[in-house]
């Protein structure tokens, strides 16, 4: 028997993630799906590794491997998949990276495509800035090239990440590229909020590019849409309009620095990892 999981994930909310599992893993225990059973447990780790609970995820995936086979492969790779995860989200790169690695060889053989892109892209993650590109790349060719939709449906999030890895690297006009493809997919799907953000995405590349006008011109036009479709004020947006007129007229910055400042300052994660940038905001915002 197989499962869509998918349908039983809400990654926001763990906990209620794993009351689904748990409550399918009685059903496979009862009817002797071993196949079923395990790859479940994998994703009952998994929901353990959300919570940074990684001593929880080890222990479960340790004890499914003295009952992992030749027949239950797919469960095999399931827990190479968590088993890297527990590692990467517990900052260890090091022991996370052969497993995923592993994985996508496991999963090439196994002709599982969407899995496959799974662990690629999990390695572009934990592996150095100059070789995220080869893995993003591998994840990409085998989407576009694959029947499966469920493997086609990961091409706009590896656009994405691949075009923020060749902007990180300096490569602009490839990462633009990638990035317009995002947007056209978002596009494509009617996926209106993703396709704001992706539209973001490509103001930032162009003011990396020096190309101030033109970014400011889509922001400005960007915000209006977002306005018009009732979505909230980002403060993001806020900060690339300020950047931009920090260019083109300097005396225009305060005002959007200050309301970026104001919305990014509200946001928890943003005041933990993101202290130099609100101080910065703050000082060009002249508050």
């Amino acid at each position: 028997m197989q499962i869509d999981f998918m349908t039983l994930w809400d990654y926001q909310d763990p906990v209620t993630s794993a009351t689904r599992f748990q409550t399918q893993l009685a059903e496979a225990v009862a009817s002797g799906d071993l196949p079923l059973e395990l790859e479940l447990i994998t994703q009952l780790a998994r929901t353990h590794t959300l919570r940074h609970q990684f001593d929880e995820a080890h222990q479960l995936l340790d004890a499914m491997t003295p009952r992992l086979t030749a027949h239950t492969e797919r469960a095999r790779l399931r827990w190479l998949l968590e088993r890297g995860r527990c590692f990467n989200s517990a900052a260890d790169k090091e022991a996370a990276r052969p497993l995923f690695e592993q994985a996508w060889q496991l999963a090439l053989a196994l002709n599982e495509d969407y899995l496959a892109i799974d662990a690629a892209h999990m390695v572009a993650i934990v592996a150095p800035l100059p070789e995220q590109s080869r893995w993003h790349e591998l994840a990409i060719t085998l989407a576009e090239r694959s029947p499966d939709p469920l493997a086609r449906g990961w091409l706009a999030s590896l656009y994405n990440n691949q075009g923020w890895t060749l902007f990180e690297q300096g490569r602009f006009d490839q990462a633009l590229i990638c990035q317009q493809k995002c947007l056209a997919w978002h596009q494509a799907q009617g996926h209106q909020g993703k396709t704001f953000i992706a539209r973001w995405s490509l103001a930032r590349i162009q003011r990396a590019q020096g190309q101030h006008q033109e970014a400011l011109n889509a922001l400005l036009a960007l915000q209006t849409e977002m306005q018009d479709a009732g979505e909230q004020e980002d403060g993001y947006l806020y900060e690339e309009l300020g950047e931009n007129y920090l260019v083109i007229d300097e005396t225009l910055a305060a005002e959007p620095f200050a309301r970026a400042w104001f919305l990014l300052s509200q946001d928890a994660w943003c005041r933990t990892n993101e202290g130099e940038r609100l101080a910065r905001l703050k000082q060009l915002a002249r508050l």
